[in-house]
């Protein structure tokens, strides 16, 4: 009973902290404590990028092997979706379909169809937290998912993945005539998600209905002079060791070109598409979104930026 009686206690005194945690952090940042304690795990991996020279760790990363890249969804969630990896376009692709039109929530038609690109700087495959997301994305609306995994840098350049994303693109407008097609990603992935818009526009080719980015990476010359305003702000990343990755992946292009940079593109070859872009107070990236969606609405396209 004595036992019973200390695990009750340490459970009331772990929920009251919890909620003692969660009530300071909505009365000093405004924002849920699960938000804050994220900041404040993601500061260690700041500090390390400061003391290890990203050139080092892109050369290094040259020297070996390229990873094999692959993606692995929550295994709770099986009977809800089915997941099949395809080879032989290139790269791998994830093709993310739910078990049942059941789970198709109103608003949503079930012809839907969402390519997420993911982030991770051009230089890192996608993470446990990209499979994560694209789980609950499926599981609360009921689209179907088509997630790439293109070549990296330094072992390949932004040619290579272009390429690839916009063949695979065009397979799906042409699997899904009549359907909804979203092109969606977040970071570097949000980036080529532009990149990719801009190009299919340029073939003359279909668009996708909408454009969903997450903190976007539109520029990787960082000359903004307003991110200076930022960089201590952010809890995760700085510009100079994202500069360097920047420059991996532009290989002999010059990193302003609107393949790499797209906020430099033709925007108002989006006149077709709606932008829907949600970026942080505090990020890097913020100066950058922030213009990309001024030029976007100066373009006379439909651009909608969040700041959350």
């Amino acid at each position: 009973m004595p036992t019973t009686s200390g695990t009750l206690k340490a459970i009331g005194g772990a929920a009251l902290a919890a909620s003692a945690f969660s009530a300071f952090s909505h009365l000093r940042y405004q924002r849920s404590a699960t938000a804050t304690f994220a900041e404040y795990s993601t500061r260690p991996v700041k500090m390390l990028n400061a003391h290890i020279s990203m050139a080092d760790r892109i050369a290094r990363m040259a020297s070996r092997p390229e990873p094999r890249r692959s993606l692995s969804f929550p295994f709770w969630s099986r009977s809800r979706y089915g997941v099949e990896r395809r080879e032989g376009a290139g790269m791998p692709v994830y093709y993310v379909r739910p078990r049942s039109a059941s789970q198709v929530v109103p608003g949503i038609a079930s012809s839907t169809v969402v390519v997420y690109l993911h982030g991770g700087g051009y230089a890192s495959t996608a993470s446990l937290g990209h499979a994560l997301l694209i789980d609950d994305l499926v599981r609360r609306t009921g689209a179907r998912f088509v997630v790439p995994l293109p070549p990296l840098a330094p072992h390949h350049t932004w040619v290579e993945a272009h390429r690839l994303v916009v063949d695979l693109c065009l397979r799906t407008f042409s699997e899904n005539e009549g359907g909804r097609v979203v092109l969606m990603g977040d970071s570097s992935g949000g980036g080529l998600a532009v990149v990719i818009a801009l190009s299919l526009a340029r073939l003359g080719a279909a668009q996708p209905d909408e454009l969903i980015l997450l903190s976007p990476w539109v520029d990787i010359t960082h000359t903004n002079p307003d991110i200076a305003d930022y960089v201590d702000a952010d809890p995760l990343m700085s510009p100079e060791p994202l500069t360097v990755m920047g420059e991996a992946w532009a290989g002999d292009t010059p990193t302003s070109d609107w393949h790499l940079s797209p906020i430099n593109g033709d925007l108002s070859a989006l006149r077709q598409v709606r932008v829907t872009t949600f970026v942080g107070s505090r990020e890097i990236f913020l100066p950058d979104d922030s213009l990309l969606h001024d030029r976007l609405v100066e373009a006379g396209v439909d651009s909608t930026l969040h700041i959350g």
